[in-house]
């Protein structure tokens, strides 16, 4: 009988290449970014993810004449890391400050956590169609959809607090809240995602997450689980570093007094801007615009007639820049408009 063990091994590295790992990320964006250069982005360090850092580029390309892209190959890391899918029509020179600063109000974006094997399929249009229509690999990749849908609900509720004594039990709780449903993904990095939210130095609930420092083991034993899942990532290294620096600043009192000060400005700006949004929500509930809007989405449109940018929009609503886009984009389909210049028109 002839030998064969060389056929066999042929065969079996045959089988090996065809079982390669390769990515695939598709997506479609609405009409006001067709034809649009879209980039696909490593997000690297866990408190820029708001940012698009060009030197972070891993592809790029072009939506066709129905907003569709595509991003695939087989050169990401087999292990898990944080993306950014990002599309804007601000400049095509992607040195152009605007991108380099994030201040772009004619963009979209979308964080995933993916590996080189997943395929994902999702929309930019609006959180609740990406919710509808997305296609995914694994749970995981929509961990963060997930995280900030969870953080505007809870946001919402605060916005909606009558006292300081209301405020400070919602605030702990948004807190504590985000923190165990990140822990539901076992995945570190969705973890990681909503360590950022809850402890960068602009949240209102660094002070909790301070206090809960000293006494909770939670930290430590997250920073062990990245270590394990991601041995050589600079996400382990640089969360280690951030749990230092924090657990030295706690044992400075006066850093502690200016955060709860911080706190309380904080807290008194959300009560002033959440009274007058309701004063101009009065002055204009006979335009037709009401009947079609939702109460959110009628907010940020009045913000938008005086001007504001997505930033300025995000901060007197006490929301996500993302979550002002998504409202952005719903006005735009509900009204048929299809660019800021048309809105003073519609007024």
């Amino acid at each position: 009988m002839p030998n064969r063990l060389p056929h066999f091994l042929f065969f079996v590295f045959c089988s090996l290449l065809s079982l390669q790992a390769q990515f695939e990320f598709r997506g479609q964006v609405n009409s006001e970014f067709i034809k649009s250069t879209v980039y696909l982005t490593e997000v690297d360090d866990y408190k820029k993810t708001a940012l698009f850092i060009t030197d972070n580029i891993l592809q790029s390309t072009t939506t066709d004449s129905l907003g569709y892209y595509s991003f695939s190959g087989d050169f990401l890391s087999s292990t898990n890391k944080i993306y950014k899918i990002y599309v804007d029509n601000c400049n095509e020179d992607i040195t152009d400050y605007n991108h380099l600063i994030s201040t772009c109000d004619d963009s979209n974006s979308v964080l995933f956590i993916a590996n080189n094997s997943d395929e994902i399929y999702f929309p930019l249009n609006s959180m609740e169609q990406m919710f509808c229509s997305i296609e995914i690999s694994r749970l995981q990749n929509i961990a963060i959809f997930k995280i900030d849908s969870l953080q505007e609900d809870l946001l919402n509720n605060i916005q909606y607090s009558i006292s300081k004594k209301q405020r400070s039990i919602l605030f702990n709780k948004y807190f504590k809240n985000l923190q165990e449903y990140s822990k539901t993904f076992k995945e570190p990095l969705a973890e990681l995602y909503t360590y950022q939210l809850y402890t960068n130095n602009e949240s209102f609930t660094r002070k909790f997450y301070l206090d809960d420092l000293k006494k909770s083991d939670y930290y430590n034993q997250l920073l062990e689980h990245l270590k394990t899942e991601y041995p050589n990532s600079t996400y382990a290294y640089q969360f280690e570093d951030d749990l230092q620096h924090d657990t030295i600043g706690t044992k400075n009192k006066s850093t502690e007094n200016t955060i709860i000060l911080l706190a309380i400005l904080l807290s008194a700006s959300l009560i002033i801007n959440f009274i007058l949004i309701k004063r101009k929500h009065k002055k204009v509930s006979t335009i037709n615009y009401t009947h079609v809007l939702s109460k959110q989405e009628q907010k940020v449109f009045e913000l938008m007639n005086s001007e504001l940018s997505n930033k300025q929009i995000a901060e007197k609503l006490f929301i996500s820049i993302s979550t002002v886009k998504t409202h952005i984009n719903n006005i735009y389909s509900k009204l048929s408009i299809s660019s800021r210049k048309e809105v003073s028109n519609f007024f």
